[in-house]
């Protein structure tokens, strides 16, 4: 069955982990690319460097700390998949609500990590790190405060408005003449400005204040209680394990992403913002598919039958039952989906059983000393899955 996901190709592997990138992501990259240039062509490299290289990467650790959460839970990592919308983490858990809930904070935990060890660094240099959220201009112009409480001077690495004969600064795109002279609208009146390039911080200090603001939002966005994000991912752990009912955790992670989803879209059309009209989006398709998938499957099971009584349901003197309405793309993509993890999972298994099976007969034939370290570690990841199995 095609699926959108396939459409990606493997660009490196580390600590295990096969990283791969899809077409749809770089498609968009290359259009923002141009479009930077386009726009503004003297700065454009130094967007690539925000928006590709250090988006990436930060990125990458975060999905990362899914990897090596699920591993010291017990279970394992295959594949990190980089797409428009972030990053997908394939990791094979045991099916409990601790080892969910362990694995989806270790992502959220790296970005906490960066922003510890990014914010410890601006301390150290004297400045205190910006945690305003709902400015972007931070990641560009960065403001920074001094430990000592005065404001420090905006970063000056592009040129800014200020009036003419003054140091007075002004905002907004300015008009050329054909004198020569530029001009700024601001509260319907034309100011005559002169571009000024303000001193700038040490360039070390401005790339440590963006990875600890793009860090910082990530941090902040992921957390929200909206599936698929991790802080629904959480949410959904947490009254599992509360509850000990796994479909109703589901349910309820799938409502409190509706609810975050009307948040934006009445943002996005407050203040006409089409990117957190996308998000809404998103997020309300993706809450709405894990309770339609959670409920369908309470109701009749996973593919529409109800198994509660075995193979008795199917008595000739019960009235016939309506057929089951037909599944939806994204149900019809999730359960292949899990099709095709289930069978990964049986291949993976087996050879772990086959593999594990030669390294207890060495050990009975040459003694447990006679183990590589990768054998060794191997049989402690095979004997704590089986530990956390239910």
């Amino acid at each position: 069955m095609f699926s959108l996901f396939n459409l990606s190709f493997p660009i490196f592997r580390t600590f295990g982990i096969q990283v791969r990138l899809h077409i749809i992501y770089i498609i968009l990259t290359l259009g923002m690319i141009t479009r930077a240039y386009v726009q503004n062509p003297d700065h454009w490299l130094e967007f690539t460097l925000i928006w590709v290289v250090l988006l990436f990467f930060i990125i990458l650790l975060h999905e990362l700390g899914h990897c090596f959460a699920a591993r010291k839970v017990g279970g394992d990592a295959e594949q990190i998949l980089m797409w428009p919308l972030g990053g997908l983490a394939y990791c094979e858990v045991p099916p409990t609500p601790r080892a969910n809930l362990i694995t989806t904070a270790g992502g959220p935990f790296v970005n906490v990590i960066i922003c510890n060890v990014a914010g410890l660094i601006l301390l150290l240099a004297g400045y205190l790190p910006p945690l305003n959220i709902f400015s972007t201009n931070q990641l560009y112009y960065p403001e920074l405060y001094s430990t000592l409480g005065s404001s420090a001077v905006p970063v000056g690495y592009d040129w800014h408005w200020t009036k003419l004969g003054s140091t007075e600064t002004v905002t907004g795109p300015a008009v050329v003449l054909r004198d020569g002279s530029k001009w700024v609208i601001q509260n319907q009146k034309p100011i005559e400005v002169e571009p000024t390039k303000f001193p700038t911080y040490p360039d070390w200090v401005l790339w440590v204040a963006r990875v600890f603001w793009l860090s910082w939002l990530l941090l902040l966005f992921n957390l929200l209680p909206a599936y698929p994000l991790d802080g629904g991912r959480l949410l959904q752990a947490i009254i599992w394990g509360r509850t000990g009912d796994p479909r109703r955790a589901a349910v309820i992670a799938g409502y409190s992403g509706f609810v975050v989803a009307i948040l934006f879209t009445v943002y996005s059309f407050g203040f006409g913002d089409p990117l957190h009209f996308a998000l809404a989006l998103f997020i309300f398709f993706s809450s709405y598919q894990l309770i339609y998938a959670e409920t369908y499957s309470e109701e009749r099971g996973s593919f529409g039958y109800d198994f509660s009584k075995g193979y008795a349901n199917f008595d000739d003197n019960e009235p016939v039952q309506k057929k089951p309405r037909r599944l939806g793309f994204f149900a019809r993509w999730r359960l292949a989906r899990l099709a095709r993890k289930t069978q990964r999972d049986a291949e993976q298994r087996a050879k772990d059983e086959a593999r594990l099976d030669q390294i207890l007969e060495k050990i009975n034939q040459q003694g447990k000393d006679s183990l590589t370290s990768e054998e060794k570690k191997f049989l402690e990841r095979v004997s704590a899955r089986y530990r956390n199995r239910p």
